[in-house]
């Protein structure tokens, strides 16, 4: 469903802001949105950016010759790419997962074999198919390292990239060496993983060999958490991760299948420009994510603005809206408009209480966000988050799963 438009100046109006006469329109927010908004930018903002290299990435420094030894990462660096993974997952609607001691282990040991013997990092190392086990490495050791690279998601690269920025390459999936399949993000996005394990090692190549566990034998016949995962997401998503040149769109089903490569069409609702995607692709044969479908495209020459609003037409399949927003709170100048109530004037709007106006409100959510203590109204036994948490807001998480309630799949 659409929402009512409203231009700039009547929000410098509610507002008493003078604003040099721009009548230009662009996509309101709900307030619901816009909480929204700030709260992704303040869990990326708390995201750690540490950048590793082999100086502090382990807690005990692996020993790659005779005398094999895996070595342990720092725990910092795990529980980083966890934190990354979750929040990605939590732009998706999707629960957040865990990593576990055996499979972190397993990882490691992983990652630890691929650098010890170099593995070349342009050719498919899943099951380590071209590679020779050295003596030094154990039957059983190279066995688990065989089996672990074939059931997760491989990572190599030369820069000090922070841990998040190796999931940030799955999730995107630009270097993907086997094309525009998608399989890294719909592991990542899978709607039946629940744990996983983080490994990495440094060859004497000066590649950092990365290791996520993915695909485990207890997810795979687990019910589908929801439905249908679609890239970009449904209703808001990071404009940073919807762009480059090698960042295709996807549509995910879990226990659909569809044969088909489907005409796709992009539609800009504020600007009534519709472009047709390029490259579309039907991978649901290979299974990726445990979806039953897979589908893949290019958004083409589309111009993706954030603060505009987008919809995405699957022929025959499925169908949807999403809001484009920066993730990068500290670079956002992005005017994230919020219609005024039905029927009202900008006068009556600004003379309203506090309580009453949707943007006082966001203001009151924002200051309670920073300063907490600032949230408690004098004189009443309840505070502002307590008086929020009844309209489905709390200070670190509001509710995100609209998606069903627009969820459109045609036979």
């Amino acid at each position: 469903m659409l929402l009512r438009k409203i231009s700039i100046t009547t929000i410098a109006a509610i507002l008493c802001v003078p604003f040099i006469g721009q009548t230009a329109k662009g996509t309101t927010f709900t307030t619901q949105e816009i909480n929204e908004v700030h709260s992704f930018q303040k869990e990326y903002g708390n995201l750690n950016k540490t950048r590793y290299s082999i100086q502090n990435i382990y807690a005990k420094k692996p020993h790659l010759k005779k005398k094999f030894n895996a070595g342990a990462l720092n725990p910092k660096y795990i529980q980083t790419q966890v934190d990354y993974i979750n929040y990605y997952r939590s732009l998706f609607g999707l629960p957040n997962v865990t990593a576990t001691t055996t499979f972190n282990n397993n990882a490691q040991k992983t990652a630890a074999v691929m650098a010890a013997i170099n593995a070349n990092p342009f050719i498919n190392q899943h099951g380590l198919p071209s590679e020779k086990r050295p003596s030094y490495i154990s039957k059983g050791t190279w066995k688990l390292a065989k089996d672990t690279s074939e059931t997760s998601n491989l990572n190599f690269n030369v820069s000090h990239q922070s841990a998040g920025d190796v999931i940030t390459d799955l999730v995107t999936d630009h270097y993907n060496l086997t094309g525009s399949d998608t399989g890294h993000r719909a592991w990542l996005l899978s709607t039946r993983l629940t744990t996983t394990g983080i490994g990495a090692a440094y060859g004497k190549n000066g590649y950092r060999y990365s290791v996520q566990k993915v695909l485990n034998t207890n997810d795979m016949f687990r019910a589908a958490n929801q439905p249908v995962v679609a890239y970009p997401s449904m209703r808001l998503f990071p404009v940073e991760l919807a762009t480059g040149n090698k960042t295709v769109w996807s549509l995910y089903l879990s226990d659909k299948t569809v044969n088909s490569k489907p005409e796709i069409s992009i539609k800009d609702l504020d600007t009534g420009i519709t472009t047709s995607a390029t490259h579309v692709k039907n991978y649901s044969s290979s299974g990726y994510g445990n979806f039953k479908t897979i589908i893949t495209y290019s958004p083409a020459n589309t111009q993706l603005v954030a603060g505009h609003e987008y919809e995405i037409n699957i022929k025959g399949v499925y169908k949807y809206t999403f809001k484009l927003f920066k993730q990068d709170g500290t670079n956002d100048t992005t005017n994230y408009t919020t219609a005024p109530v039905a029927n009202q004037s900008a006068t009556t709007l600004s003379n309203k209480t506090e309580v009453q106006s949707p943007l006082l409100k966001q203001n009151k959510i924002l200051r309670a966000v920073i300063m907490p203590k600032a949230a408690i109204l004098p004189n009443q036994s309840n505070n502002l988050l307590n008086t929020l948490a009844e309209d489905g807001w709390n200070q670190n998480f509001f509710i995100r799963q609209y998606a069903l309630k627009n969820l459109i799949i045609t036979e």
